[in-house]
Parts: structure tokens; sequence; C-alpha cells
């Protein structure tokens, strides 16, 4: 499991309608082309989080992907196109701004490797997104719903806290997609949720914002390069 912790990036639409007509469905996989000059110091395959929002609403959605391709400068573009792994994202702009209405517990994109230890055992999974009363975390195969375990995020720096304490496994998919909540009982738990949330928030405080350029998307036309080659996966 790659260890590398992702870029967070935003980029901000005028509109809902502006989303749709960026994001490309080709192969089951979602393309974007993310318009920024910082773009040219990402290499091939840099992983990122990207937290998707909008003008005109307070509504804002978060993905994972990786960089597929750069673009320097050639034909006056340069920024990068961005690959999410499947085609959730057009799936629910399908459902229109509806699907994007906000969680009674806010979660916040990230991503971290952890350590979920059940009884000595250890388990290792990325946290891709924090809430203050939980987390979820991927990766994490052969757990269990309705275990106890303790929790920790490798290489941790402050202001994250590295040992999050006592967890309860309250969702395990076959596939290692694991909810757990921090048990509020554990002073340790209590204490160390509380400062990761915060951490996370400032994170994305610090992360660069695109907005979308006002000339673009005018009369039906679209301000981006062509798609690139997608190799077929096997």
């Amino acid at each position: 499991m790659d260890s590398r912790a992702a870029a967070l990036l935003k980029y901000r639409f005028g509109t809902f309608l502006q989303m749709q007509r960026h994001l490309h469905v080709v192969e089951g996989r979602t393309l974007f082309f993310y318009r920024d000059p910082r773009m040219a110091s990402f290499t091939g395959a840099s992983r990122v989080v990207m937290e998707f929002s909008f003008a005109d609403s307070e509504q804002a959605t978060t993905m994972r992907g990786a960089v597929l391709s750069r673009l320097d400068g050639e034909g006056g573009q340069t920024g990068a196109w961005i690959e999410f792994p499947d085609a959730k994202l057009a799936r629910k702009l399908d459902q229109g701004m509806k699907a994007f209405v906000g969680r009674h517990q806010r979660r916040i994109g990230c991503d971290m490797m952890v350590e979920i230890k059940v009884r000595g055992m250890p388990y290792l999974g990325r946290m891709i997104d924090v809430a203050m009363n939980g987390a979820r975390v991927t990766g994490a195969a052969g757990m269990r719903a309705g275990t106890d375990a303790e929790m920790r995020i490798m290489g941790a720096e402050p202001p994250m806290p590295g040992v999050l304490g006592r967890v309860k496994v309250v969702r395990a998919d076959p596939g290692g997609d694991v909810g757990v909540t921090f048990v509020r009982s554990d002073v340790i738990a209590r204490v160390a949720s509380s400062k990761l949330y915060t951490a996370v928030q400032q994170a994305w405080t610090r992360a660069p914002e695109v907005q979308h350029p006002v000339q673009c998307c005018q009369n039906g036309h679209v301000l981006e390069p062509p798609l690139p080659h997608m190799k077929t996966r096997t």
C-alpha cells in the first residue's frame, strides 16, 4: 500500500451545470482537467484528494484520484488531467444537486495510513474521511463489524495526533471498506478525535483552490485540452 500522503486540492465551480460539463467518464473512470501552473511539480500517478464546491451553494464533495498526465503550456493549457477510479461522481451528477446535500455529521476528506489493532492483530488501511464521531478506512480487509479495536496514524506529525485510542468497528465490507466510531468513554480517543478533526480542517484551509474561469462554458464552449489517451486495464 502506497504510504505517501495525497495532495489536497480544491476546485470551485460557479454552478452545478459547469461541473457536469467538465467531468468525463472514459472506460468506467472519470477524468477532470485541473488548470493550475502548480501542477507542473506533480509527477504521474501522484495521489490527490479533490474537493469540488460551488459558488451558488454551500454543498461540496470530495474525491480521491491520481494525476494521469500533465500539460506544461501546450496550446496555452497548463495543469493536469486527474483520474478518479470509477464513475460514482458522474452518477451522482445525474441525480442533480440533491445528491450533494450534506450529512448531519460532516465528514472531511483526508488521506492517511492507519493501523487498526484487534487483540494484538494489526490491520493496515487508509483513512479517507473523518468526522467528529468516527472515520472511514479502506484497505483493511478481514475486519468484522462489532469489533473493539485501537487505532493509530502511521507517521503522524504534530498537530496530527498519532495515537487515536479505542474505536469500534460499526461497518466492515468484504473489500476492506471499514467504518469506525471513536469510543467517547476513552479519554485518549475523545481528545485525539477532536485534535484529528481540527488538524484535517486546518490542512484543507491551506489547500490551493482554483476558480472556474469566467470565460469558460460560455455558449456551451468548454475551455480544456483534448482528453488524454487512456490505457485499457486488464
